[in-house]
């Protein structure tokens, strides 16, 4: 597997890809064709970068009444990413579709893959895939395992921490479906006279919508998952509880929209913040002619909320395309218009990089409504989103750390108040033996060296280590300098009244006891005179040694007085506001309850007005009943 790139600029603007699959055709008719054309042939769609996209021709033969009445075939080019035949293989449509989604969102930023396409093109095969081999997984399955296996790494690599949670969500007949809630056990659904549990109605989901104009699922259950059989379970569960019927186009028709997250949260163990993802992988329900598809009943009401819903969604595409082309920020976008598009609003023109595949089949009965999908493809490629990595404070970590900062302030002030007598506090200051050697090192480069800078950060633990590093070698200095020193300058004096008595001017009496041969004088004098210099040498050097002792006497003295007036290091403004700020360790704790106070407080209020909003709602609704009612009897008199 290649590992995610880290090239991607973390903002940048990112055009919605589009990808087009086409279904094997169920019958060879002469009717139309879809292929997609050489190098030398994609030259008249207008595209910049030709070698960056496939062409694909719809070719509408003149036996059907449409091109009879012009005389002529009628081709139709659109433009694509990149063209799956008949004989792609699941895996390589993810290879080149899904992979990128993951590896974007395995980096932070938020992805959504959605498939469009009529019924029966093949939408929920390419993104959940078949049932009978291992080969036949579709994209879904495949990103699951993807992310798992690359969290694994680079939770492995960078020391990274990893948080994977999934919900599904089902859109049926423009209502919102939890498909992974489990509100009842076996007992409550046979008290409620429900025979199993598929047959518990599913939970209905609301949006609510922030103050920076994101839409939140309220009432949508999430769930964590350790692994990639564990996300399979949810995905197979959620599929199971999909709304599916049989019609003329399609054995298992999907009734409905559904969109399965992946949130994907990374925390590293040495910083504040954290980077969560989300991963859309959406379902749409296929667009169908009701004349064709023959339905009737609830089918038809299924089908007519599709068609509604896929319409206004084409109207936020529309929109967002003129926004694009002319750069009219005020252009309105109706994402109110439905719950989907209200779902997807951060994929379409928001914070997101966005992926489409359209699912086509080359069925002559088909040609329409491919065509209608390519050109959807086309205004969807035109939309541009800014995308950025999704990196917020991680409030836990942050506590964590400053918790922890706030325990060494209080240790650190107990021992710059001279509290000798707090063992535990001294405890919690012991360095290790690395640190002590790395230390010791730092000072006898900083004696050896007149341009180094001693720098033991700002903790007091280690300014003190110094301090007694230096205290001690100055003290052995002095002990051992002035010894050392008077020996030799004994020595010194000794011979020097040697040379003086050698010089001729000396009377014999200065002469050494028993000496009385002058040429063994004369040799005594010369092996004197020569071992003098080397003497006096060592006698110049030993004073210099005594005086950079007392030097360093007089620096240690300097660095004493500084380190027990500001650690040393912080300087005197810096202190007083350490022991401002944790002097009384309790003020923060009751700003903190305080602050807590206040958002209860603003919380309560805000539920007050939302029941009261609520009463009102159930009040107009009544209203409107009775209103309805009313008008009803008038119009029956």
């Amino acid at each position: 597997m290649s590992e995610p790139s880290t090239s991607i600029p973390s903002e940048h603007r990112a055009r919605v890809r589009t990808y087009l699959r086409l279904r094997p055709t169920r019958e060879r008719a002469s009717g139309s064709s879809i292929r997609a054309l050489d190098e030398d042939e994609k030259n008249a769609v207008g595209e910049e970068d030709e070698s960056a996209f496939r062409v694909v021709e719809c070719l509408e033969r003149a036996t059907r009444r449409s091109a009879t009445q012009r005389g002529v075939d009628a081709k139709h080019r659109f433009a694509f990413d990149g063209v799956f035949d008949e004989s792609a293989s699941q895996s390589s449509v993810f290879e080149e579709v899904g992979r990128e989604v993951v590896e974007a969102a395995t980096l932070g930023y938020n992805a959504t893959l959605f498939a469009y396409g009529q019924t029966g093109s093949g939408k929920t095969y390419t993104l959940t895939g078949g049932t009978t081999t291992y080969e036949d997984r579709g994209i879904v399955p495949r990103a699951l395992s993807m992310i798992f296996r690359t969290i694994e790494k680079i939770g492995t690599e960078e020391d990274a921490k990893f948080t994977v949670e999934v919900s599904y969500v089902e859109i049926y007949m423009e209502q919102g479906y939890d498909l992974l809630a489990t509100t009842l056990d076996e007992r409550q659904s046979a008290a409620r006279g429900y025979a199993r549990a598929s047959e518990i109605p599913l939970p209905k989901i609301r949006l609510m919508e922030d103050e920076q104009g994101c839409m939140h699922a309220m009432d949508l259950s999430t769930h964590v998952v350790t692994s990639e059989a564990e996300a399979l379970d949810l995905l197979f569960i959620g599929d199971t509880n999909r709304a599916v019927a049989e019609t003329p186009l399609n054995m298992a028709s999907s009734r409905s929209h559904c969109i399965f997250t992946v949130i994907i949260t990374r925390r590293s163990r040495v910083a504040d913040t954290l980077r969560r993802a989300k991963l859309n992988l959406v379902d749409l329900a296929g667009s169908e002619r009701v004349h064709k598809s023959m339905v009737d009943g609830t089918t038809l009401q299924e089908a007519k909320y599709i068609n509604v819903s896929l319409h206004f969604l084409e109207q936020v595409i529309v929109a967002l395309q003129e926004r694009s082309e002319t750069g009219d920020e005020s252009i309105h976008v109706p994402y109110r218009n439905s719950l989907m598009t209200m779902l997807l609003r951060d994929s379409l023109g928001g914070n997101c990089q966005t992926v489409m595949i359209a699912t086509a089949s080359a069925d002559a009965g088909a040609f329409d409504e491919s065509v209608s999908t390519c050109r959807f493809a086309q205004r969807v490629r035109k939309i541009s989103n800014e995308v950025f990595i999704n990196e917020e404070l991680d409030v836990e970590m942050l506590i964590a750390r400053l918790k922890e900062e706030n325990k060494r302030l209080r240790v650190e002030l107990a021992l710059l108040r001279n509290s000798d007598s707090n063992e535990d506090a001294a405890l919690e200051l012991k360095l290790s033996a690395e640190t002590v050697e790395t230390l010791r090192a730092s000072v006898r480069k900083y004696i050896d060296e007149d341009d180094y800078v001693l720098d033991c950060g700002s903790s007091l633990a280690k300014i003190r280590v110094v301090q007694e590093m230096l205290r001690d070698m100055c003290r052995s200095a002095e002990r051992a300098g002035p010894r050392e020193n008077d020996r030799t300058q004994i020595t010194v004096d000794d011979v020097a009244c040697a040379v003086v008595a050698s010089t001729p001017d000396q009377t014999s009496t200065t002469q050494p006891k028993g000496t009385t041969d002058e040429a063994a004088f004369r040799l005594f004098c010369r092996d004197v005179s020569r071992v003098a210099p080397e003497l006096e040498a060592k006698s110049d050097e030993l004073k210099a040694l005594t005086l950079d002792a007392k030097t360093i006497a007089r620096e240690m003295n300097a660095i004493k007085s500084k380190v027990n007036v500001d650690l040393g290091v912080l300087d005197a403004l810096r202190i007083a506001r350490v022991v401002d700020a944790i002097a009384d360790p309790s003020e923060r704790e009751l700003e903190l309850e305080r602050a807590c106070d206040s958002e209860r407080d603003r919380h309560a209020t805000l539920r007050s007005r939302l029941d009261a909003l609520k009463s009102k709602t159930f009040q107009l609704k009544d209203e409107i009943v009775a209103l309805k009612t009313s008008r009803e009897r008038i119009r029956q008199s």
